[in-house]
């Protein structure tokens, strides 16, 4: 059978039970809430809602540049595994993995809205009453992953729903350009941005940190979160057919020379995949970010790069 691009990302949006069609872009808003952040700083860290089309209200934080800096791109940023949203924005001290991420892209200019996700800080299962209370970086993400795939829905592909209603919501904020947002992660955030940009067309660009890689050697070969499991993904659409969807796109990969759990052997073997479809379109090819870390976001050059290319 052959397979064009739009028949991938039709059979991507079935398997992630994503809408078929781009949702109006007027079915998500901003809600400010009287929360305050108490990891506020001088950058100005702003607890929101995300309102879905559905009524959901999914706890954010909002971010916004100095206007002297602002470039009218703007960017969803999602969390990886650990306490959700609080990690972007954690500054005193900084959270190890994401190193105040929330706050470098804001600085770079661009507006940042951290959607948390099911399973992570704000969204997490209830614990029975008189159970013993989460700790801070624990998930749920065991009790939802079975939940969703008991009733035929994977987890992944409700994460990338709402990181898509805060696409929708970031859009329409004042001062955001709504051809320029993109979509950011790392670790679980990057799979979930991976998914959402090459499901959705209208997406700007993509950074995908420490996530890109190969189901086989990384999922079916080294024990990982259940979260991840999209069933019926394999054989037709390996990591490397996800990404190519993304094409013309930009899209930004970062990887940790010593990750353990994405090895950068077949993070190399896929990306090599990679520029002959974007060639073919005359886009300017995927960049591949190779630091010296282990399974960490450097945000580094990555950053630099998908500034540029949200210009």
């Amino acid at each position: 059978m052959t397979f064009t691009p739009e028949s991938r990302r039709e059979r991507l949006r079935t398997l992630l039970d994503l809408p078929t069609t781009t949702p109006n872009e007027d079915s998500a808003r901003l809600m400010e809430v009287a929360e305050a952040s108490v990891h506020a700083d001088e950058d100005g860290a702003s607890a929101v809602r995300v309102v879905t089309a559905d009524g959901d209200a999914i706890p954010a934080f909002l971010l916004r540049p100095d206007p002297e800096a602002a470039t009218g791109a703007a960017v969803v940023l999602v969390a990886g595994h650990g306490r959700g949203i609080d990690d972007l924005v954690a500054v005193d001290p900084a959270d190890e993995y994401h190193d105040g991420l929330a706050h470098k892209l804001a600085r770079a200019g661009l507006t940042v809205l951290c959607p948390e996700m099911i399973s992570f800080g704000r969204r997490r299962f209830p614990r029975p009453a008189g159970g013993v209370p989460y700790e801070p970086t624990e998930n749920s993400c065991g009790i939802d992953a079975a939940r969703y795939l008991l009733h035929g829905r994977p987890l992944m592909g409700a994460r990338a729903a709402d990181a898509q209603a805060a696409v929708q919501a970031l859009r329409r904020l004042p001062g955001v350009d709504p051809q320029r947002v993109g979509v950011a992660g790392g670790s679980g955030g990057g799979a979930v941005s991976l998914f959402l940009a090459a499901a959705d067309p209208t997406i700007a660009g993509a950074l995908v940190a420490s996530y890109f890689c190969s189901f086989e050697a990384s999922l079916c070969s080294i024990r990982h979160c259940p979260c991840n499991i999209v069933p019926g993904l394999l054989p037709d659409l390996e990591m490397a057919d996800i990404a190519a969807l993304i094409a013309p796109r930009p899209l930004i990969l970062e990887a940790g020379e010593r990750d353990r759990i994405f090895p950068i052997e077949a993070t190399r073997r896929s990306f090599a995949q990679l520029a002959p479809v974007w060639e073919a379109t005359g886009a300017p090819a995927p960049e591949l970010v190779v630091t010296d870390a282990g399974h960490a976001f450097r945000a580094e050059r990555s950053l630099e790069s998908l500034v540029q290319r949200l210009r």
